[in-house]
């Protein structure tokens, strides 16, 4: 039984190779564009959520919600999502100081990070 010649072996492992690479390329491409995109979201919730409590107004948040519900239906994203409902809580509830507020919504903002 002969095993070949060495460029046939180079030559098999370089196909291999190809196959591999051309299978699971979209894979990490996918994975890669989802990070981004959830980075992107934390901090545009972050930078939202931080004006919203300097202006006392949750419009601009609300409606960056409501249209990021519609646009997600990734879990995680929901879950970045539902953390900045409770913000709005926050920032609408009159019963708590600003301090109050300043400390629970800095709490939110590093549990986004």
């Amino acid at each position: 039984m002969e095993i070949g010649p060495l460029s046939e072996w180079v030559t098999a492992f370089a196909e291999i190779a190809a196959v591999c690479v051309a299978l699971f390329l979209p894979y990490f491409d996918k994975r890669h564009e989802k990070r981004k995109k959830t980075r992107n979201m934390k901090i545009m919730l972050k930078t939202i959520i931080k004006r919203a409590l300097k202006d006392n107004d949750v419009t601009v948040l609300e409606s960056f919600l409501k249209i990021s519900y519609l646009a997600r239906d990734d879990d995680d994203d929901k879950q970045m999502l539902s953390i900045a409902e409770h913000a709005i809580g926050v920032i609408k509830d009159d019963k708590l100081s600003q301090e109050q507020k300043n400390t629970a919504v800095k709490q939110i903002i590093d549990y986004l990070d």
